[in-house]
């Protein structure tokens, strides 16, 4: 495939993202009786667009498969210019409004959640095989396995002519005193070499040693199982992935770790790109889940401009049967929206710097 393509399947994974968080306001919105003002997919100069006659909601399709939005009548109206439009989302009971706007970052965790499940379903819930690959780490200063030549990335295939599987320590901790030296036979990117070493005795480990640390990795072995299983497992890699991005943003907040790691909108296309080069269907859906999640979560989140600032409002208007001032409310979402283009902004400009870097 050329590079061309991928990224126009990263754009459209984005599109369907985006489109399905608009969708979930759009679908809470009508269950709730609440007017949508537009309902466009895409973004960009309009391909297609037409008004329905029953609801007054314009449609559009857009140039650019990568966005979409949802509008109503009197959302963030510091004008004030449809407070007393009957449409407006504004004079809907609290509790409309929050199901509607909850909606959104709701259907993109739930997208995750079912794309897995049918990937889980269809491909099978993924196990480790029997054969363990044992790769070297690092090799101690003046061991018995630095005296050998063995380097870190070396792959221990057998040792005295018995293939390793998972067993290499315990190969090793067998030698004796008196014993001939041990024979690994180890992969060397594409060269096999034969090395010879004598362990030593480690009195504070009380056996045998030869001064390395080591990573054992199985081959991955896919089968299908229940369907209980199958949602078990689903569930497991979901909330794993939604707790992974959690503690990301709280490290980000606490002690600025990953901030070098963020991208913006470029980065994010060039990395589902990559991912799909390489992993193809595999790696589009495992960021489609990934990135998913992040979406729902962050849209969760109580920041101006996001759907949880929102529902923070909302919140406030139900504890205390007093709605916040709409138009102070206005101002702080607009603010919020500013902001989050500024940062957009930023990241973009970083992630095209990193790709002529």
């Amino acid at each position: 495939m050329s590079t061309i393509l991928y990224v126009f399947l990263a754009l459209l994974l984005l599109g369907i993202m985006i489109t399905v968080h608009e969708l979930g306001h759009f679908f809470a919105a009508r269950a709730c009786g609440i007017a949508v003002r537009a309902f466009g997919i895409g973004f960009g100069p309009r391909v297609a667009h037409w008004v329905s006659k029953k609801s007054g909601t314009e449609y559009s399709i857009r140039l650019i498969p990568a966005g979409g939005f949802c509008g109503f009548f009197g959302e963030d109206d510091a004008a004030e210019k449809d407070k007393d439009d009957p449409r407006s989302m504004l004079l809907q009971p609290a509790w409309k409004r929050l199901i509607t706007i909850a909606a959104g970052p709701i259907m993109n965790l739930v997208l995750a959640f079912v794309v897995a499940l049918a990937f889980f379903a269809g491909y099978g819930v993924p196990f480790a095989g029997d054969n363990i690959t044992t790769a070297i780490m690092s090799v101690e200063e003046g061991s018995p396995a630095q005296e050998a030549g063995l380097q870190a990335g070396d792959i221990v295939t057998a040792v005295n002519g018995e293939t390793v599987n998972g067993d290499l320590g315990e190969k090793i901790s067998a030698y004796q005193a008196g014993d001939d030296a041990l024979v690994l036979t180890v992969l060397r990117g594409e060269e096999e070499k034969t090395l010879l070493m004598t362990p030593h005795f480690v009195e504070s480990e009380n056996r045998y040693m030869i001064g390395i640390t080591m990573v054992q990795t199985s081959d991955t072995v896919w089968r299908r199982v229940s369907l209980g299983d199958t949602i078990s497992h689903t569930w497991y890699i979901c909330t794993s992935a939604g707790t992974a991005i959690l503690d990301a943003l709280k490290n980000l907040v606490t002690t600025g770790e990953g901030l070098n790691e963020m991208a913006g909108p470029v980065g994010a296309i060039n990395l589902i790109a990559d991912q799909t080069r390489q992993y193809k269907l595999m790696g589009y859906l495992n960021m489609l889940i990934m990135i998913s999640i992040n979406l729902g979560l962050i849209n969760l989140l109580p920041i101006p401009g996001l759907d949880g600032s929102r529902i923070v409002f909302v919140l406030i208007e139900m504890i205390f049967r007093k709605p916040v001032n709409r138009k102070a409310e206005a101002y702080i979402h607009l603010a919020g929206y500013i902001l989050l283009l500024g940062v957009m902004v930023l990241f973009t400009f970083h992630d095209v710097i990193n790709i002529f870097r």
